[in-house]
Formats: C-alpha cells, sequence, structure tokens
C-alpha cells in the first residue's frame, strides 16, 4: 500500500519508491542494484543532508539509511524524518555492520521501524521490504503512543513503541543472534 503522499517517479508510475542513504557507493548500488531487481524504483542519497532534500521534493515510501556516516548518521537522519509531520509517516530501516545492545537502543529511541545488520540476507530483506511497503510504517499517533523506560549500561532512555514494532525488533534482533551463531558456529567445526 503507498502511502498518500509519496509520488511515484515519472518513469515508474506504478513502482514503489525507496530511498538509500549510504555513504559507501558500492554498499548503496549493491542495495539499489538489489531492490532495482524485484521491481523497485530506488534512489540514492550519499549524506542525511543529501535525502532530506530529496525527500522533500519526492517522499519514499521507504528509507534505507546506514547508521555510520559522517556528519549526520542514520539515527539523527531518523530522528529529523520522523520529527517532520511531512515525513514522520515514511518507514525507517536502519543498515548496520556493528550490532549491539548500544545500537539497538540508540535506533528505537531514533523512531526506526526496522534493522538489518550487513551483511544482509537478501530473502530476509526482501520479505521484510515487502511487508514494510505493504503496511508502512509502526508509528502510531502521538497520543496513543506508549514509551518503554530502558535503562542499560547506566543509561536511561525512553523509547516509543508500539507491538508491531517490538515484534519486529526482536525477530530482527533473533535473526542477527542466529547469524552470528552459526557464524561461531562454521569457525569452530573448521578444520585446522
Amino acid at each position: 500500500m503507498k502511502q498518500p503522499n509519496a509520488l511515484p517517479m515519472d518513469k515508474d508510475i506504478d513502482r514503489t519508491y525507496l530511498l538509500i542513504v549510504e555513504d559507501c557507493k558500492e554498499q548503496g548500488e549493491l542495495l539499489r542494484h538489489t531492490l532495482t531487481k524485484h521491481d523497485y524504483s530506488v534512489k540514492v542519497a550519499m549524506s542525511g543532508e543529501d535525502a532530506l532534500a530529496m525527500m522533500r521534493e519526492q517522499a519514499p515510501n521507504v528509507v534505507f539509511t546506514d547508521v555510520m556516516m559522517p556528519d549526520m548518521d542514520g539515527f539523527e537522519l531518523c530522528r529529523e524524518i520522523k520529527k517532520d509531520a511531512g515525513l514522520a509517516h515514511i518507514p525507517v530501516v536502519l543498515l548496520t555492520a556493528s550490532w549491539d545492545m548500544d545500537t539497538l537502543l540508540e535506533g528505537l529511541e531514533s523512531g526506526a521501524d526496522l534493522h538489518f545488520v550487513k551483511p544482509w540476507d537478501k530473502s530476509s530483506l526482501l520479505s521484510r521490504t515487502a511487508e514494510i511497503v505493504d503496511k508502512g510504517c509502526f508509528s502510531i499517533e502521538e497520543k496513543d503512543k506508549e514509551h518503554l523506560k530502558v535503562e542499560f549500561n547506566g543509561k536511561q532512555i525512553f523509547v516509543p513503541l508500539n507491538r508491531q514494532q517490538m515484534l519486529h525488533q526482536l525477530i530482527s534482533t533473533y535473526e542477527v543472534a542466529v547469524k552470528e551463531k552459526k557464524k561461531n558456529l562454521e569457525l569452530q567445526l573448521k578444520p585446522k
């Protein structure tokens, strides 16, 4: 289901528009190629500032953003998107190479809808992308928002969540744990 103010590209009238924000040209191109092959219209921005400018010209259906970027990182970009009334409806998916509890909590605090760990699993990425395009972001009206107080490493944060977002974050975190466990097991079983 397309968001009402997401404008399709002229030549791609019936295709869902995705915006990738990635400062590494190769990573951005790899993701763009993967998504384009599955009938999405895709643009790539090299910075958070460029992404915001592009989004204000033409709102994408979903934003995929790298976390580690100079100037404006993915968390800050997500915060900027979610506090802008004209952009807040757009789902934001974080892409990161390092995944730990601090990263998870900051992603949740920033209002991200989903996250993927690089290198991402192609089938999982495509199925989750289709789902988020169909359902939209997991944000809920401010008056209905629940805030979960989380304390970790002496830091206290309040995470705006709804049940659907919590479920998706739990599944994403489980996928990361399984992937790491599999990698560690393969290393242990590797002949020396």
